[in-house]
């Protein structure tokens, strides 16, 4: 590179090169390093459920970083287009939690009021009500919480898209370089290292994914991998519009433009393995049975794995790390909500690079929380 980059940024995801888009957006000398393609790990995997949520002990974080990605990706979608050519896959009109039974209708409505309660946007349908907008929902519909904000997104196509923009705004990618260690003179990361080869930066970003926590032992961090598998199928012959969800059950099924669905997913603790499985595939098919039973019949298209980068309490560590006295900021652990919070972790990260006070309060998730 013709001069030391401003920023490197460690992780060519969905949140590695939304920052990278941004921070170049501001004038600054951005470099992207991946260890392997650009776009290929968790962001490769994710069902690309948008919309504004709410965590129990995440929140402001949680529900300001959704909201505002919410709102980015609405931009984002035609900005995107216009400096690229490109479309991201975003769309839908909400996402559908359902209830089957008058029990989890009570308890779906209970929850609903709780949330509305915190701000959120949403309506409780009655089952006819919620088929006359989603056709292909089943008729044993008791209740549905409908969250209009929900979108879908091809997590796949955004990152490519944004990793394009980035890159036409002169942001110099280096897939196949990985970072074997961080440099430092004194307490302050000065830059990165892949073998005996040295890139020096002002600031560096820990956006690596599942392996964030263990690029530099004096600066590691509890993030594991969480093994996935999810599934795409032909969707039903009405098609589908919003991310559809059980009450009380964990799984989903979200559309993608061009009629699919994409089922998700399971979670594993088996490291740094991928592996489709019988066990997998029996989960998913549970999925479309208690979700969507009306395609429990239509063509598989594809299954996939990806590895999640998980966090013991489920919330992502982001911002500096005391044990550097500057230049390195965190930027993982977002577990299975990296895509929904990309955008405004990207923003987040610029306003700390710039001095900024940042637009979303960091205390619920910063690393000092795991360093006893």
């Amino acid at each position: 590179m013709a001069r030391q980059p401003d920023v490197v940024i460690i992780g060519g995801g969905a949140i590695g090169c939304s920052a990278a888009y941004y921070l170049r957006s501001e004038g600054l000398q951005v470099a992207l390093l991946d260890k392997g393609p650009v776009g290929r790990e968790a962001s490769w995997a994710s069902a690309g459920i948008i919309g504004p949520s709410t965590h129990p002990r995440g929140d402001p974080w949680f529900r300001q970083a959704t909201l505002l990605s919410r709102q980015l990706f609405d931009e984002l979608n035609g900005a995107l287009f216009e400096e690229t050519g490109r479309r991201m896959g975003y769309g839908g009109r909400g996402s559908m939690t359902l209830a089957m039974s008058p029990g989890e209708a009570a308890e779906a409505t209970a929850d609903a009021e709780r949330e509305a309660a915190a701000g959120v946007s949403l309506e409780v349908l009655t089952g006819s009500e919620a088929r006359r907008r989603e056709p292909a929902l089943p008729e044993s519909l008791e209740a549905v919480i409908l969250h209009p904000e929900g979108r879908f997104l091809d997590a796949r196509n955004y990152t490519a898209t944004v990793a394009r923009a980035a890159r036409l705004k002169g942001v110099k990618m280096r897939p196949g370089w990985p970072v074997t260690a961080l440099t430092r003179e004194g307490g302050r990361v000065t830059g990165v290292r892949s073998g005996q080869e040295r890139l020096g930066a002002g600031w560096v970003i820990n956006a690596a994914g599942a392996w964030a926590g263990m690029l530099d032992s004096s600066l590691a961090a509890p993030i594991t991998p969480d093994h996935g598998q999810i599934m795409s199928l032909e969707g039903p012959a009405s098609g589908l519009r919003h991310t559809l969800h059980r009450w009380s059950r964990y799984g989903y099924i979200t559309p993608r433009p061009d009629g699919r669905v994409v089922v998700g997913a399971t979670h594993e603790e088996i490291g740094f393995r991928r592996r489709i499985t019988p066990g997998g595939l029996k989960y998913l098919a549970g999925v479309v049975g208690a979700v969507l039973p009306g395609i429990m019949e239509q063509a598989m298209l594809d299954i996939w794995t990806g590895l999640r980068p998980a966090s013991p309490d489920t919330l992502p560590i982001i911002g500096p790390d005391p044990r550097a006295s500057g230049g390195f900021l965190w930027a993982a652990g977002h577990s299975s909500s990296g895509i929904m919070q990309a955008p405004a972790t990207a923003k987040v990260l610029v306003d700390l690079v710039l001095g900024r006070e940042p637009r979303i309060p960091l205390d619920k998730v910063g690393i000092e929380r795991f360093l006893g």
